[in-house]
């Protein structure tokens, strides 16, 4: 069943999420359907559509997390930030897919 994410960041500059996309490598992560990313009144936003939530959550584990702690110990990244994320999740019984 599809899987949504959205996450909303503020304050998060295009600059800081380009620090962690380059750590996550160049490949697709598997069972990701969509990507849009862009700025948002409040900083940036992100919105993933994945096959299921499992694709989601081993993306998350097993590249995501690395890759926001490399970007962490670069200059320019302010990882205090990513205390006031929100994310939202949304079901495939919500998607009209």
């Amino acid at each position: 069943m599809p899987y949504g994410v959205v996450q909303d960041m503020p304050g998060v500059s295009e600059q800081e999420y380009r620090q962690v996309e380059k750590h996550l490598g160049p490949d697709r992560p598997p069972g990701l359907l969509a990507h849009v990313a862009g700025p948002s009144a409040e900083g940036w936003r992100i919105i993933n559509i994945w096959a299921d939530e499992a694709a989601f959550r081993r993306f998350q584990s097993e590249r995501l997390i690395r890759a926001a702690g490399l970007a962490a110990q670069e200059e320019g990244f302010d990882p205090a930030k990513a205390a006031s994320f929100r994310s939202a999740t949304v079901d495939g019984a919500e998607m009209p897919f």
